[in-house]
């Protein structure tokens, strides 16, 4: 396992979570380390394989970037796109895709332990664990509907930017503010790291490759004359 992620140059393990519109996890696997590319991460993980075993109902689907490819159970993107039914595609596509970073946001932002370096003494296995745990006390809180009071926010946030070890900052992401009118801010420098295909090559990931599900979505949103949002002027 290679844990030393280039695109970030940092240590760290691949993480990889489905969630809902809420940003409660639904998934959450980590089985790789950080120099692992998303695709391989998933298709290793426990999840890939109920998918293949048909665990989504009728007409639901995962909505993924473009370090995935399409499937039967998964869409991304359409590359560059500049107008059109696909430009309009995109936009819709990265409406929904867009609340998983909402959720990771939340998640740091509720517990900072991630935010900082995890402290050598503490095992990988153990680390997994952790977050995995985690990860359901965040359900939980969302459950509970559970309000962090700003001051203990601010307090935190002294204590992880003081850190000895270093800290990754929270910063605010105006696509998200834009598309769905949240302010959460998100972890930039601990997400995107798997976005590469440097252990996937072609010959990989083409028989994984299918574009039924895209292709229908993309007819679907251009019969209902779905359109892109015109920019509001500043």
């Amino acid at each position: 396992m290679k844990f030393m992620c280039g695109r970030k140059h940092k240590y760290g393990l691949n993480c990889q979570a489905v969630c809902d519109v809420r940003g409660r996890f639904l998934d959450m696997s980590i089985i790789c380390g950080g120099a692992s590319s998303d695709l391989v991460a998933f298709e290793g993980s426990d999840l890939k394989k109920l998918l293949d075993d048909g665990i989504l109902a009728r007409n639901l689907c995962l909505f993924g970037d473009n370090a995935y490819i399409n499937s039967q159970y998964m869409v991304t993107p359409y590359p560059n796109t500049s107008g059109g039914a696909r430009d309009n595609y995109n936009y819709f596509h990265s409406q929904l895709r867009i609340r998983i970073e909402c959720a990771f946001g939340m998640f740091v932002q509720r517990w900072g332990m991630p935010r900082t370096a995890i402290p050598c003494k503490v095992s990988v296995p153990k680390t997994i664990s952790l977050v995995l745990a985690l990860a359901k006390l965040h359900n939980f809180c969302i459950d509970e509907a559970e309000v962090i009071p700003a001051n203990l926010l601010s307090q935190d946030e002294q204590n992880i930017t003081g850190n000895r070890n270093g800290s990754v900052p929270l910063v605010a992401n105006p696509i998200i503010a834009e598309m769905i009118n949240d302010n959460t801010t998100t972890p930039r420098d601990l997400m995107g790291g798997g976005e590469h295909f440097d252990d996937a090559p072609r010959h990989y990931r083409r028989p994984l490759h299918n574009d039924a599900l895209s292709s229908r979505l993309c007819n679907h949103v251009e019969s209902t004359f779905k359109t892109r949002p015109r920019r509001r002027e500043p």
